[in-house]
């Protein structure tokens, strides 16, 4: 398995490899819960079904409009970048505030933050998940890619 984690003291950034951090692991944090999933064909028009589902599952929460721009960006990497038919969403409420994490069935390549001209509209998801969120990163094994975000 290959693991991608941001925001962690040990440095460990975008392409490098790492050990799975036991206290968040892909599915059910330890003392969280999971506040509701769905599974959504690979489709650009899933994007905005992604959304009002975080935003029905999260309700008026002070995170809710980061954790829908946050899923919007990683919903549309996994439409554009992604080898699989589908993409689930998965809502958890964890100790520190909210994880989001967000599997499809995984392509050549990583996740990856792309540098160039700052006017430029593409390529700024995983700029935006890093620089949004508290902490995000990436499991990558045989089965898929689960990219995650904590809020």
């Amino acid at each position: 398995m290959r693991e991608t984690a941001f925001g962690h003291a040990d440095g460990r950034d975008i392409g490098e490899t790492g050990h799975r951090d036991r206290t968040t692991p892909a599915r059910g944090p330890a003392g969280g819960s999971v506040l509701g999933s769905i599974t959504l064909p690979r489709r650009a028009a899933e994007v905005a079904s992604a959304r009002r589902f975080v935003a029905k599952t999260l309700g008026d929460r002070p995170e809710t409009a980061t954790a829908l721009l946050l899923t919007s960006e990683a919903v549309t990497n996994s439409v554009i970048h992604t080898d699989g038919p589908t993409v689930t969403v998965v809502v958890i409420e964890i100790p520190t505030g909210l994880r989001l994490e967000i599997t499809d069935g995984g392509a050549a390549t990583v996740p990856t933050i792309h540098g160039g001209c700052d006017l430029r509209e593409d390529r700024r998801g995983v700029f935006l998940l890093r620089q949004l969120s508290a902490r995000c990163g990436f499991n990558a094994d045989e089965s898929g890619l689960t990219y995650w975000f904590e809020l």
